[in-house]
Formats: structure tokens, C-alpha cells, sequence
């Protein structure tokens, strides 16, 4: 087995958050005006608030049992693949 199909998933993502144009992602939504329910409100979030949400779906995607899947919510799509995680935030999609 190849190293990358050793290696533990949740050790990538330190660098996958640190590699992530968050700030472009929050120059989209601030231009398009594309919001999130934040608590009692609905606001276009934080780059902060993206970089959590961000974290939450890499560790979920990486403690799950299935060698295949996805997650994601606002825009942001976590695949994990067996050679590895990947982060995007989608535009669109059909």
C-alpha cells in the first residue's frame, strides 16, 4: 500500500485550511449577496465563519467509515477519496 493510503486524513487538513482561498470565496458571496443562516439571522458569513465550516466538513468526510464520500452545505463540497481530501466551494452545478 502507497503511503497516502496509510496516512490518517485528519492530518491533511491542517494543510488543506491553510491552502484555501477563503478570502476569495468571501469576495464571491459578499458580491452576490449569497447568505447562510447564522443563528437568528441571515447574513453573508465571516471568512472565519467559512474557515469552520470549512474544518467541520474535512473532519466529518475523514472520521467516516466509507472509503467514498461527500458532504458539503453552503457552497462548499469535502470529497474523500482513498488517496486523499479534497475541499472546493461550488458555483454551480447540475
Amino acid at each position: 500500500m502507497s503511503d497516502v493510503a496509510n496516512s490518517n486524513p485528519l492530518d491533511k487538513i491542517p494543510s488543506i485550511l491553510d491552502n484555501f482561498k477563503f478570502d476569495k470565496v468571501h469576495e464571491h458571496m459578499v458580491r452576490v449577496n449569497h447568505k447562510w443562516v447564522q443563528g437568528d439571522s441571515y447574513e453573508v458569513p465571516s471568512i472565519e465563519d467559512l474557515r469552520n465550516t470549512a474544518r467541520r466538513l474535512l473532519v466529518n468526510a475523514a472520521l467516516h467509515d466509507e472509503v467514498v464520500i461527500n458532504v458539503g452545505t453552503g457552497g462548499f463540497m469535502v470529497y474523500k477519496l482513498p488517496w486523499g481530501l479534497s475541499l472546493t466551494f461550488q458555483l454551480a452545478w447540475a
